[in-house]
């Protein structure tokens, strides 16, 4: 086995692979934008589904047994009623309800979940557009240092810093901390001012 240089691409084999690159990077990032349409149409089926008592036997035997508890429970109120002379029309009830959705029931908090992911969800795209984009560009510099000729161009090419992580994730506590910080200079600022 012969330690031979690697090969050298040509000028129109470094052109093609670059076009192929790009061509890839826009089907990859009109995937990720499906993706997070995707996603965002899943939450938002979940987000407005409503339980029926009926769909599921578990369900439906439970309800059925607390109808029996609340009927003998109104009979029982009903004739209490009666006993102290209260008309029917205004006696007390007891009624069993059954809540088609959880916490989602009101808008105001559909609307907090809905903006929580959608800001996940923007997360995640930015997240899987700036990998496309790094493989992309790791990619083309593999492609132009393959068809470098000069040591001038390869020193120059090496010389370029890889990207690194610009940002971190977000530290709950330190924010908290920020908040009470800023709620505390408030407070200083009221009672200063009064």
């Amino acid at each position: 086995m012969t330690d031979e240089p690697p090969r050298r691409l040509s000028r129109h084999e470094t052109h093609d692979l670059s076009m192929i690159i790009k061509d890839r990077t826009k089907v990859l990032k009109a995937h990720a934008e499906e993706q997070a349409a995707a996603c965002l149409a899943d939450f938002e089926r979940k987000l407005a589904a409503e339980y029926s008592w009926d769909q599921d036997e578990t369900w439906k035997a439970a309800v059925q047994e607390a109808r029996k508890v609340v009927e003998a429970t109104q009979t029982i109120l009903a004739d209490r009623c009666a006993a102290l002379g209260i008309p029917k029309t205004f006696a007390p009830s007891l009624a069993l309800d059954w809540a088609r959705r959880g916490e989602n029931a009101t808008a105001q908090r559909r609307a907090e979940l809905r903006r929580v992911a959608e800001t996940a969800i923007e997360a995640m795209t930015r997240a899987a557009l700036t990998k496309i984009e790094r493989q992309a560009l790791d990619l083309r510099t593999q492609v132009v240092a393959m068809g470098l000729l000069s040591a001038d161009a390869k020193s120059f090419l090496e010389t370029m810093a890889p990207v690194e992580e610009a940002m971190a994730l977000l530290d709950f506590s330190k924010i908290e901390q920020k908040l009470a910080q800023e709620q505390q200079q408030r407070l200083s600022a009221r009672r200063d001012y009064a």
